[in-house]
């Protein structure tokens, strides 16, 4: 049976760490952040990436891989007041919150410096430069094992500030998938959900076309797969037999539906 329902459903945009896909620049990124965050040094580390390409599933990746290692702490949303950074930082270690912020910022200091650790700050581009610099002052301690997850063009704009400009860090990126990847993930995801006769329904030209209108973008690509579909299962419930099938007009529609392409 081709259920289009249970394959749309397959492609929607959730960054847990069950939808990490290896792509070759996914896997170097993992590689080189397991890497770094193991070394003596603490120093900051950023990941950068174009919108869409994968960061968060990538963090949720790591955090679920490290947390029997070491404490994770994964901001989700970034800070914009240091004491609730603070008081996250100290929640999360079993510490008191007690004093002002320079007591706060001794104690994290201490607890985080003695633990084997690495807090995860995702959408960090929008934090403000009263936060920047903030983490800043916490990195030069030393103490602290700090990933931050940011656009690329705002996180390159952001190093190249004094902040973090003059001092050690590391970065890493993470790109798109390839024309092969693409083909990869959607008939990797299908088949491994007991989807196989929907996946042969995808030929090579159909992957080809997917990619040129997504560019490899993983997020771009799950919306046009999962709105693929949907145009797919309305077609079949009507009996418009040409449209219940992927080819070139269902996946343009799909680019349409999208705004990847114009009318």
């Amino acid at each position: 049976m081709l259920d289009y329902k249970r394959a749309a459903a397959l492609f929607e945009d959730r960054a847990d760490s069950g939808e990490y896909f290896d792509s070759a620049s996914a896997e170097r990124s993992r590689s080189t952040l397991r890497r770094v965050v193991g070394e003596e040094e603490r120093r900051p580390l950023f990941l950068l990436g174009e919108p869409g390409v994968g960061k968060s599933h990538m963090l949720e990746t790591v955090a679920e891989e490290m947390r029997g290692e070491r404490l994770v702490v994964h901001l989700k949303e970034p800070f914009f007041e240091p004491k609730d950074f603070l008081e996250r930082l100290l929640r999360e270690i079993g510490e008191k919150r007690e004093g002002g912020l320079d007591g706060m910022k001794r104690a994290a200091v201490d607890a985080y410096g003695r633990k084997e650790h690495l807090i995860m700050i995702d959408e960090a581009q929008i934090l403000d430069e009263k936060s920047l610099e903030f983490l800043r002052i916490l990195a030069d301690t030393k103490a602290f094992r700090l990933l931050l997850s940011m656009h690329r063009k705002e996180g390159e704009e952001i190093l190249a500030k004094p902040h973090f400009r003059t001092r050690s860090h590391r970065v890493v990126e993470i790109g798109a998938l390839s024309a092969d990847e693409v083909r990869r993930y959607v008939e990797g995801r299908l088949a491994g959900n007991g989807l196989e006769e929907v996946s042969r329904l995808f030929e090579a030209k159909h992957f080809k076309r997917i990619y040129r209108y997504t560019g490899g973008n993983f997020r771009t690509l799950k919306r046009m797969v999962q709105t693929l579909f949907e145009i797919m299962d309305y077609a079949k419930s009507e009996g418009l037999t040409k449209y219940a099938v992927p080819n070139g007009c269902t996946i343009d529609m799909a680019a349409l539906d999208l705004e990847l392409i114009d009318e």
